[in-house]
């Protein structure tokens, strides 16, 4: 089991660094986005099959902004929130909400992605190293050929999945058959926005 934490210094010390209007600030350290950047030792366990078996249900998006800089990382952690949030609102607007998608991962590499009662079976392979996982959705006629690789971090009771954004946005638009319609535009257009971003989903563990 890995285990990590971001301090309250880290975060202390990126927001001196920018220059923000008081609301920005004000926005920034609500209760939720507080919660994702502080805090505690949160459990963090290996991207292995035992670990990941099981149906994890959506609960949410998840973003992520890549930087090599530790105080960048520590201030994107913030306004990921913000972001997930709009996000969230244009997934749901496409039907994808909790109780309607979710991802089963079975211990003999396949898995199923269930998206409104349709089902989109596929196979899964694991690269350990980098804590990816590879989608391929060669069994699934409406996916046939389409494959995706997702960053995983994964805990007992949750999962978050962040892929490149022009990928999922490719794979959303396959699943939803809503690719080209104002939508997914206006979803692509809020991608669009941000550079080093990657989005994807926060899941939770079905009871089995």
């Amino acid at each position: 089991m890995k285990r990590f934490s971001i301090s309250l210094a880290a975060m202390l010390l990126a927001c001196t660094g920018f220059q923000m209007e008081a609301q920005s600030l004000k926005d920034l350290l609500n209760k939720d986005n507080i919660k994702k950047v502080v805090e505690t030792v949160v459990d963090k366990l290996d991207v292995i099959p035992e670990n990941i078996t099981g149906t994890w249900e959506y609960t949410g998006a998840a973003v992520k902004f890549t930087s090599d800089n530790t105080l960048m990382s520590a201030a994107s952690e913030l306004a990921a929130g913000q972001v997930e949030e709009k996000l969230d609102e244009y997934l749901q607007k496409i039907g994808l909400r909790q109780g309607a998608f979710s991802y089963t991962f079975n211990a003999d590499s396949t898995f199923t992605t269930v998206f409104n009662k349709m089902k989109f079976p596929g196979t899964y392979s694991f690269s350990p190293e980098a804590d990816t996982i590879e989608l391929d959705y060669g069994r699934s006629e409406k996916l046939k050929g389409f494959t995706i690789k997702t960053q995983v971090t994964v805990g007992l009771d949750s999962m978050e999945l962040l892929f490149n954004a022009d990928k999922i946005i490719e794979f959303i638009g396959k699943i939803s058959s809503s690719s080209g319609d104002s939508k997914l535009k206006v979803l692509s257009s809020l991608i669009s926005q941000y550079d080093g971003m990657k989005i994807g989903f926060e899941l939770t563990r079905v009871a089995q």
